[in-house]
C-alpha cells in the first residue's frame, strides 16, 4: 500500500516485535506502568492466536489492553479456508469486551466501545476485522439508518468510586477496635504512597506487600515489613498470623493460607470492584472504590493508637529479616549466588528505575534482594505467573518513559522463550539492561518437585545457552559474571552503556528458594527426594547445609 492509504502513521508509533506473545506482554507491561491503554495487533490465525497468553496475563492482573486481530474474508469463514480460525470466539474467556467489525461504519462504534470497557473495567477488548473489510471504504451508502454518524463519543469519564459516610464510619469503628492491626497493600494501593503510611501511623499497623505491590511504599519505609506469601518475608508472615484486624487495600493477593486463619482477624477491604470484597477473606466491611480516595476519606476517621508496641514488635522482626538478606546478598561463595547478582543490582538502581522481572525462582531472587527506593516502579505476572513476561514489559515500560532506567531481571527459561525480541530494544535503540540469571535449569519446577512432591527433579536441565553471544548477535552489548567479586564491578559497566545490554550472570543451580517459614512437610519432602536420588543431591545437601537457617527455624 502506498502512502497515501496511512494518513495516520506519524500519529501512531508502531513497535515491531518478533512474536506476537511479545506484542500482548509489552501492551500490558506498558498498561500497567502507565495506567494507559496498552494496544497491540496480529493478523489472522496463527498471530491471533499467539496474543491469547499475553492477554490472559493482563486479564488476570487486570490491566485495560486492546487487541486488534485480522480475520478471514467474510464470505469464506468456516469454509475451511486458509487461518480459518474465528478469533473473536477463541478469545471470549479473556475480554472483557469482544467483537467482530461487520462494515466499514461499524468501527467508529466498535472501537470506541473496546477503548471505553478495557479502560472502565480494567481488562482485555478484543475487536476483529474480516480482511475484505479492511479495504471497505467508509460510504454513507453502506451505512444503516440507525447508525447515525459520529454518535459515539471519546471522552472518558471516571467514576468517583466512593463508598458512603455511614460505610466509612462503620469501618473506622472496626479500625479502631483493633489491636493488632496488619495492612496488606496490593497494586491497587500503587500511587497511595502517602496515605497508607499515615494510616499505618495512626494504627500501629506494620504494611505487607503482596508482590505487585510491591512499590506501592519502599523498602525502607519503617511502616513495611516487605513481602508476604511464598516469596515473602518472615516477619510479614509472623504479622499476619498473629493479627487481630486486617486491612486490605487494592490487594486480590491470591494464596488463602498466608492470610489470617478465617475467624482470627476482623477484616476491611477496600477495592475498586465490588466483585472481589471477600473473595479471599471474609471481611466485615467492604469499601468499593479507588484506594487513593477511600484511604484520604477514611483517614479523618481513625483515632491514633498511643500503644506501638506491635508495629516496634514487627519493625524487630524486619531489621533481622533485613541482616539476612544483606549476608545472604553479599556471599562470596563460588558458584555464585543468584542472591548475589540481585543484591547488587539492588544497590545500582536510579532512584526512578522501572524493574521487569519474571516467573520462577528469579522471582524469589528480586522479592527479597531487590528493595524498591524513591520513585521506582516494579511489576511481573502477578496471577497468571507466566515465563517470558519481563523483557516484553520492558519494551512497553522503555517505549512509555524513554527517559527512565528500564532493566528486566529474567532467568535463562523464561529468557530463552521470547529472547529474539533482544532485536526489537536494539531496532527501536531502547536501553533496556537485561540482567539474566544462569543457573541452566528450571530452578522453580525442580524445587517445588523436590519440596513439594518429596521427588527426585526431573527433566529441569536446560541446555546451556550464552546470552552475552546472543546479546551481541542481536546487535546488543553483552556481558558475562561468574565471580561475586567481579560482579558490581560488571554491572557499574553494564548499566552505564548507551544502548540495551545484557548481563550473562552464571549462578549455583543448587540455590534453593526457601519459603520464609519452612514447614515440617516440606522439610519431609526436601530430605525424601534427596533420598530418592535426585541428581546432585550431595552439592544440593551441602548448599542448604551452608545456608544461614535462622529463617527456617
Amino acid at each position: 500500500m502506498g502512502r497515501r492509504h496511512r494518513k495516520k502513521q506519524d500519529q501512531i508509533r508502531f513497535i515491531q516485535v518478533r512474536h506476537e506473545e511479545a506484542a500482548a506482554f509489552a501492551a500490558c507491561g506498558y498498561a500497567k506502568f502507565t495506567g494507559r491503554l496498552g494496544v497491540c495487533v496480529a493478523t489472522s490465525g496463527p498471530g491471533g492466536i499467539h496474543l491469547l497468553n499475553g492477554l490472559y496475563d493482563a486479564k488476570l492482573d487486570g490491566v485495560p489492553v486492546l487487541a486488534i486481530t485480522g480475520l478471514q474474508f467474510h464470505d469464506l469463514l468456516n469454509t475451511g479456508t486458509q487461518q480459518d480460525v474465528e478469533l473473536d470466539k477463541l478469545f471470549v474467556d479473556v475480554c472483557k469486551y469482544n467483537n467482530r467489525v461487520m462494515g466499514a461504519a461499524h468501527v467508529e462504534n466498535v472501537m470506541e466501545l473496546a477503548c471505553r470497557t478495557a479502560l472502565a473495567y480494567r481488562g482485555v477488548a478484543h475487536v476483529t476485522v474480516p480482511v475484505d473489510i479492511q479495504d471497505q471504504p467508509v460510504n454513507k451508502d453502506l451505512r444503516s439508518k440507525r447508525n447515525l454518524p459520529h454518535h459515539v463519543s471519546d471522552i472518558w469519564a471516571e467514576s468517583a468510586h466512593l463508598p458512603s459516610e455511614d460505610t466509612l464510619r462503620r469501618a473506622a469503628d472496626l479500625l479502631n477496635a483493633g489491636k493488632k492491626l496488619v495492612i496488606l497493600a496490593g497494586r491497587g494501593a500503587i500511587g497511595a504512597r502517602a496515605e497508607l503510611e499515615e494510616m499505618a501511623e495512626l494504627l500501629g499497623a506494620p504494611i505487607a506487600k503482596p508482590l505487585l505491590g510491591k512499590a506501592c511504599v519502599p523498602d525502607d519505609s519503617p511502616y513495611t515489613t516487605g513481602g508476604c506469601g511464598l516469596l515473602g518475608t518472615r516477619p510479614s508472615q509472623e504479622a499476619l498470623e498473629t493479627c487481630d484486624t486486617l486491612l486490605i487495600v487494592g490487594s486480590s493477593f491470591p494464596y488463602i493460607e498466608f492470610y489470617p486463619k478465617p475467624g482470627q482477624a476482623r477484616s476491611v477491604q477496600i477495592d475498586i470492584d465490588p466483585l472481589r470484597i471477600g473473595l479471599r477473606y471474609p471481611v466485615e466491611m467492604g469499601l468499593v472504590g479507588d484506594s487513593l480516595r477511600v484511604l484520604r476519606r477514611l483517614t479523618p476517621l481513625l483515632d491514633r493508637k498511643p500503644d506501638r508496641a506491635w508495629l516496634e514488635e514487627a519493625q524487630r522482626g524486619k531489621s533481622e529479616w533485613d541482616k539476612l538478606m544483606q549476608e545472604r546478598g553479599t556471599r562470596q561463595d563460588m558458584p555464585m549466588k543468584p542472591q548475589v547478582v540481585a543484591h547488587e543490582l539492588g544497590k545500582r538502581l536510579a532512584a526512578n528505575a522501572i524493574i521487569a522481572t519474571d516467573s520462577g525462582t528469579i522471582t524469589t531472587w528480586a522479592a527479597r534482594h531487590i528493595p524498591i527506593h524513591g520513585e521506582q516502579m516494579f511489576s511481573l505476572s502477578g496471577n497468571l505467573a507466566t515465563m517470558a513476561c519481563a523483557l516484553p514489559y520492558a519494551i512497553g515500560a522503555q517505549v512509555a518513559y524513554p527517559d527512565r532506567q528500564v532493566v528486566a531481571f529474567v532467568g535463562d527459561g523464561g529468557l530463552s522463550m521470547l529472547m529474539a525480541e533482544l532485536a526489537t530494544a536494539v531496532k527501536y535503540k531502547l536501553p533496556i539492561k537485561v540482567v539474566v540469571i544462569k543457573n541452566n535449569t528450571l530452578g522453580q519446577i525442580k524445587w517445588e518437585q523436590m519440596v513439594f512432591l518429596g521427588k527426585p527433579e526431573y527433566v529441569c536441565d536446560l541446555q546451556p545457552i550464552d546470552f552475552a553471544g546472543v546479546a551481541r548477535a542481536c546487535g546488543a552489548v553483552g556481558f558475562t559474571v561468574e565471580r561475586p567479586e567481579e560482579c558490581g564491578r560488571v554491572l557499574d559497566q553494564a548499566l552505564a552503556t548507551e544502548g540495551p545490554v545484557v548481563v550473562d550472570a552464571v549462578v549455583d543451580p543448587h540455590e534453593p528458594p526457601m519459603p520464609p517459614k519452612i514447614k515440617a512437610e516440606q522439610a519431609l519432602h526436601f530430605a525424601e527426594s534427596l533420598a530418592r536420588g535426585t541428581p546432585n543431591r550431595g552439592k544440593i545437601a551441602l548448599t542448604v547445609a551452608s545456608d544461614t537457617v535462622r529463617e527456617l527455624v
